[in-house]
């Protein structure tokens, strides 16, 4: 899969999907963070093992759902 960019509020953030399920957040060249979709029961819960505020990821995560349907 290619990167796409995702517009959270006023910034501009790079998606780039991995072979293994995650996704790796660039913001310019920095690298932000990488997260990933979990599944809780019926639910989809986005999660990260870096230092991201829980409502960032889940925000990002649910662009990038919306990106790819």
């Amino acid at each position: 899969m290619e990167a796409f960019e995702i517009q959270l509020l006023e910034d501009t953030f790079t998606i780039e999907p991995l072979d293994n399920g995650l996704y790796r957040i660039l913001e310019g060249e920095n690298k932000v963070g990488v997260i990933y979709a979990d599944s809780e029961g019926d639910q989809v819960i986005w999660a990260t093992q870096d230092e991201l505020e829980d409502g960032f990821v889940q925000q990002v995560g649910e662009l990038i759902t919306e990106h790819n349907m």
